[in-house]
């Protein structure tokens, strides 16, 4: 809903598209732009880019580090899938600060994030029940692998009341990620240039500023650069 909605903000223009994995994004965009850069922080995706889209600018690279590409040089930086919530407090504000630094003067950046205010943000793993056997013993069987991993971050997360480190189970919860308030992450952009134009929850709608959505996993957001 976002990319149809911004559709102007990219279509024939210079767009950035950060942690582009195997390229979800890039099948969309690409196309659409007048120059597509990708950037992934994996070995990997960017070898898959490059044997199945050989026509696509891909480069290994940190979203922490935008240095191989000058002040002002895109119009549209995309951060789909919650990319920029696979770092820490710290590096979320050097991320915003580069992503500010890369993009020109009324450029646009649409990227989505795990949503602090989320009903069960906090829970534990849970285990889904079935009627089928086999499908109930292979969800035992993630079950008790979430359970351990969980029980191994546990001592790493971080939970302040505006936003939190939290495993969840994107990745059977292995890995942290970055959970952030609406209204708190307006804020944080601010101070790095951004203006929010408008922010939707996972069924496409329109949020009002303080609207908390705790049934929408994560949120989108379309910023403007001052």
């Amino acid at each position: 809903m976002a990319l149809l909605k911004y559709h102007a903000t990219f279509a024939q223009l210079d767009i950035l598209d950060l942690g582009v994995g195997a390229g979800r994004t890039t099948i969309y965009l690409a196309p659409l732009a007048r120059r597509y850069e990708a950037i992934d922080y994996s070995p990997e995706m960017v070898a898959t880019m490059q044997a199945t889209m050989p026509a696509v600018s891909v480069h290994l690279g940190d979203m922490r580090d935008l240095s191989c590409f000058p002040d002002g040089s895109f119009d549209f930086v995309l951060g789909a899938c919650n990319v920029i919530d696979a770092v820490n407090h710290e590096d979320r504000g050097r991320t915003l600060s580069e992503v500010a630094r890369v993009l020109r003067r009324d450029g646009t950046f649409m990227f989505s994030s795990h949503n602090r205010d989320l009903f069960n943000a906090l829970s534990a793993p849970r285990l889904e029940l079935s009627r089928n056997p086999v499908t109930l013993l292979l969800n035992l069987l993630r079950w008790v692998r979430q359970v351990a991993n969980h029980m191994r971050m546990t001592p790493l997360r971080e939970v302040r009341p505006d936003y939190a480190l939290l495993d969840d189970d994107g990745h059977d919860h292995a890995l942290l990620h970055y959970y952030v308030r609406q209204d708190y992450e307006r804020k944080q952009l601010q101070q790095f240039g951004f203006e929010t134009i408008e922010v939707f929850d996972e069924a496409g709608r329109s949020l009002d500023p303080n609207e908390r959505a705790p049934e929408s996993p994560h949120l989108m957001y379309v910023e403007r650069k001052h």
